[in-house]
């Protein structure tokens, strides 16, 4: 969980029963203040924001609306830090794109179903605790080169760092390496336009975020890509386990709110004597990424292992280099990848390949 303390939420709405509903269900974990218009939401904000961590708002009310909360907010300093997440009965595509424009966090759709409306608000105060974190420990220009200003994850060029710093500083220990790419984005935002695909990346990023130790570095490096390290894991299956979790809660969407036809997959690998660099390490994770998404996406698969095809034949990752030339000798009939001499004379194979292909066809560059 999240939360050590009890957080306060104001409740933003015009129905006393909707309220009630609301109460019912967050009460035993948080504090609980209530507004019954947006003139009143506003008033509180105005006077007491600092005592505010989160607010559910309703977007359909009498005079002033939800949507015109959102639009006052963005010029509001005290309430601008606020997360909101806001409630309607509409499942409207429009209404939610028009929310998400207007700077809304997360959306919940009515009637409220409890354990959703638990896991968003916890989703999403996580992500605002997690950010005042680091604000509160480092300082705040040093934060902003080092995160990624959409998600708030590390940025591409800190995980970079950090990888390198890792398998220098621990080169015996035994760290896992997560490649993780989301599948079908670019159709979910080509249909429902780039406010949802930025929805659906800060949603799978806070998701993401939240299975992870505060050891571990979880980064953004462009994109729908995301990149996890776990440095100094006790075992192997720990890895497993955090993978195989991050997929099965993306394709149950149980407390997200992301399109149906949205999920993750996930390329792994595990650090040796020979990975020095980042480039080295991230190398062998893209490539077992690329097995995952070739053999049908919402899967995790990891480097140096085999992958059964639905032709019968078994992917082998040999090799950290190039696709082009990996995708000339991944596929082997399952009889011969059993047996050990067939595994050595493969290895002679790639190597002799990677000394007589022509580097253009290597896609080295």
């Amino acid at each position: 969980m999240y939360l050590q303390k009890k957080e306060t939420i104001l409740i933003v709405d015009d129905s006393k029963f909707q309220r009630a509903i609301i109460k019912e269900m967050l009460g035993e974990h948080f504090h609980l203040e209530e507004a019954t218009s947006g003139e009143e939401c506003l008033m509180i904000l105005e006077k007491s924001s600092h005592l505010i961590d989160l607010v559910l708002l309703d977007l359909v009310m009498p005079g002033i609306d939800g949507f015109e909360v959102l639009r006052r907010r963005q010029t509001m300093d005290a309430f601008k830090d606020i997360p909101v997440i806001v409630l309607t009965s509409s499942n409207s595509i429009e209404f939610q794109t028009e929310a998400f424009e207007l700077g809304a966090d997360e959306f919940i759709i009515k009637p409220v179903d409890a354990r959703i409306a638990l896991s968003r608000v916890n989703n999403t105060l996580g992500v605002k605790s997690r950010l005042q974190s680091s604000l509160d420990e480092q300082n705040v220009w040093k934060i902003k080169s080092q995160i990624d200003e959409m998600t708030r994850l590390f940025n591409k060029v800190t995980i970079e760092n950090l990888v390198t710093e890792t398998l220098t500083n621990a080169p015996s220990a035994l760290h896992a390496l997560m490649v993780i790419d989301i599948d079908n984005f670019k159709s979910a935002n080509d249909i429902y336009g780039h406010t949802v695909g930025d929805h659906i990346i800060c949603v799978i990023a806070g998701v993401i975020s939240s299975q992870f130790r505060n050891t571990d570095f979880v980064g953004r490096i462009g994109g729908d890509e995301f990149v996890v390290l776990m440095p100094d894991i006790p075992a192997k299956e720990v890895a497993f386990e955090k993978a195989e979790s991050l997929i099965q809660i993306i394709l149950k969407k149980e407390g997200i709110s992301i399109p149906d036809n949205i999920s993750i997959s996930i390329g792994l690998a595990f650090s040796d004597s020979e990975d020095k660099t980042y480039a080295s390490f991230f190398g062998k994770a893209d490539q077992a990424l690329y097995v995952s998404k070739k053999s049908g996406k919402g899967r995790y698969s990891l480097y140096g292992s085999d992958v059964e095809e639905p032709d019968g034949t078994n992917e082998v990752l040999i090799w950290s280099g190039s696709r082009n030339v990996l995708s000339m000798l991944e596929t082997i009939p399952p009889p011969l990848y059993l047996s050990h001499h067939m595994k050595r004379f493969v290895s002679i194979l790639q190597m002799y390949l990677i000394q007589r292909i022509p580097a253009n066809l290597c896609g080295i560059r």
